[in-house]
């Protein structure tokens, strides 16, 4: 078997923790198969040991990528001129997109497969794949912001006699069920970007105003 690197095929000479970008890649994408012990340009240099390494991989998965993507990854040893290759077999996940959990849902934390190599994935191809996951509504759809506070609709809260736990905000869907900010809860940050623009005419014609006011920050 000669081993030569494509759009669906990754060597990796050693196991790194690059390795996740990888894996998030081809989970994001079509799927992909990627072969520890096998140099760029396809020489076999093998693993001692392939059962360790696969253990070792599976407990980065399982700590360093969201969501959880392990279903989706089967492991294999190969031999090859008397030498050891850890087979990884990642499918397309049903979760997409997938991210390294230390970065988040941003284009240095979600990976793609393009031609021979992983690239950041744009913001752009990050919405299409919550689009396809999450449906079309926008409002559950998981929010790329996810650094966000809530005092104003702590404060709102309050005024009613009502809290707002965290499982609280989860039956309101403000968070969901992957523990993540959905555009909901975007909308009622403090962080939230857009602008309301109210305006009270003082007859049909629309040009003359008693009032008008523009109001920011949370919903």
């Amino acid at each position: 078997m000669q081993f030569q690197e494509s759009e669906t095929i990754e060597l990796k000479a050693i196991v790194k923790e690059d390795l996740k970008k990888e894996i998030i890649a081809f989970a994001n994408t079509i799927g992909g198969t990627i072969y520890i012990g096998v140099q760029d340009d396809g020489k076999i240099i093998g693993v001692d040991n392939p059962d360790q390494t696969a253990l070792r991989i599976s407990n980065m998965v399982r700590d360093g990528i969201k969501p959880d993507l392990t279903m989706f990854i089967h492991y294999e040893t190969l031999t090859q001129n008397k030498k050891n290759i850890l087979k990884i077999s990642v499918q397309q996940g049903s979760d997409r997109p997938y991210y390294l959990s230390d970065k988040g849902l941003r284009p240095n934390g979600v990976y793609v497969r393009q031609g021979f190599s992983s690239a950041p994935a744009t913001d752009t191809a990050i919405r299409q794949m919550i689009k396809e996951t999450d449906g079309h509504s926008f409002e559950g759809m998981r929010s790329l912001k996810q650094e966000l506070n809530f005092k104003v609709l702590h404060h709102f809260f309050k005024e009613k006699n009502l809290s707002l736990s965290p499982s609280k905000m989860k039956s309101l869907e403000l968070i969901g069920k992957d523990d993540l900010y959905t555009n909901l809860g975007y909308l009622l940050s403090d962080e939230c970007p857009f602008t309301i623009k109210a305006a009270v005419f003082l007859g049909e014609n629309e040009t003359d105003f008693s009032d008008r006011e523009e109001f920011s920050g949370s919903l």
